[in-house]
């Protein structure tokens, strides 16, 4: 898994967290064959200031309609515009400061602490720099770094809301209980810069990385990982990596009330379950409600997501074995209600 932090006043994020990927090769069998453990991976870099935050309320647009379709190359698929605009109570805002995250543990905290950006490059030392601001939230303007796609990747470049790796926004209402939660919007637009034509010199996916505990208190704060488990929500699934449990559980299912079809991956990530559910088109823009996977998971996917827990962290990010030059983020955000 990835670590992801979201912010509550919902405007467009840049975050990066270090998360170990609930992710493996195609066609490793979970468990010690490829399934990614990931590490720790958050370093102690320092916090980046880059200015006073943008201001942004949550505001109460209706759903528009997302970027038009890219195409994909030989192999790669096609990719939907998806449902972009906002949902009610959260709204991406651009965000007004700029600047770059240099480093494999560069962060900042931005959207006056609602939200936490961070490179997160936990699995290489090569070189990554993350831009923010302006017509994105955080684009990787530099990316050197490669792995093998039936280990962890180079780390995941994200942004999350909630307490993760010694870092901890504010106003999240997290951690909450899995049975008092009522709906978690959330909107995420993305931009493959090109890179969807071109499997070969890329492998990245596109997803939300969920936290659970055990604790109604959260985990403590160094905690590398959580005590309960994970939940994914892949937008994009490269060619040649994939989720943890070796193969999908179930395919094209629907969520009542979120667009698309999804396959269903479950399996361990070290000793936690890790649900993944994979966009079967790729899609570049999603508004939805959160919560609806969070209750699919727990009420029809028996030993993920227990009904006793607590949401503590939400990410968005990249998770990258190789390429993604220039992938951005282009908005963000997350409420939890």
């Amino acid at each position: 898994m990835r670590f992801t932090l979201l912010g509550r006043t919902c405007s467009i994020l840049f975050v990066i967290v270090a998360v170990a990927a609930c992710s493996s090769s195609p066609g490793g069998a979970g468990g010690t064959g490829g399934a990614a453990t990931g590490g720790s991976g958050s370093g102690t870099g320092g916090t980046a200031t880059g200015g006073s935050p943008g201001t942004g309320g949550s505001g109460t647009g209706g759903t528009g309609t997302g970027g038009s379709a890219a195409t994909g190359g030989a192999g790669g698929g096609s990719a939907t515009g998806g449902t972009g605009g906002a949902l009610a109570g959260c709204t991406p805002m651009p965000l007004a400061m700029t600047g770059a995250l240099n480093g494999r543990y560069g962060t900042m905290f931005f959207q006056n602490n609602y939200y936490f950006m961070q490179v997160n490059e936990w699995n290489s030392s090569s070189m990554q720099v993350m831009s923010y601001g302006g017509d994105y939230l955080f684009k990787m303007t530099t990316q050197m770094a490669s792995t093998a796609t039936n280990g962890s990747p180079t780390g995941f470049p994200s942004v999350f809301i909630g307490q993760n790796s010694g870092h901890m926004t504010m106003g999240s209402n997290l951690p909450k209980a899995v049975t008092a939660l009522t709906t978690v919007p959330t909107t995420w637009n993305w931009n493959d810069a090109g890179t969807l034509a071109d499997d070969t010199n890329n492998s990245y996916n596109a997803t939300y990385d969920v936290w659970f505990s055990t604790s109604s208190s959260g985990d403590p704060l160094m905690s590398v990982g959580p005590s309960g488990g994970y939940l994914m929500v892949w937008l994009h699934k490269p060619t040649d990596a994939q989720p943890i449990g070796g193969s999908p559980m179930k395919q094209g299912i629907t969520i009542a009330g979120v667009p698309g079809t999804w396959d269903v991956w479950i399996g361990p990530n070290g000793n936690r379950p890790c649900i993944s559910y994979v966009a079967t088109q790729t899609t570049l823009s999603l508004s939805f409600d959160l919560n609806l996977f969070i209750q699919d998971a727990v009420k029809n996917q028996p030993n993920t997501i227990q009904s006793s827990w607590y949401l503590t962290n939400i990410f968005s990010g990249f998770e990258i074995w190789r390429g993604a030059q220039n992938v951005e983020s282009t908005a963000f955000c997350a409420v939890v209600n």
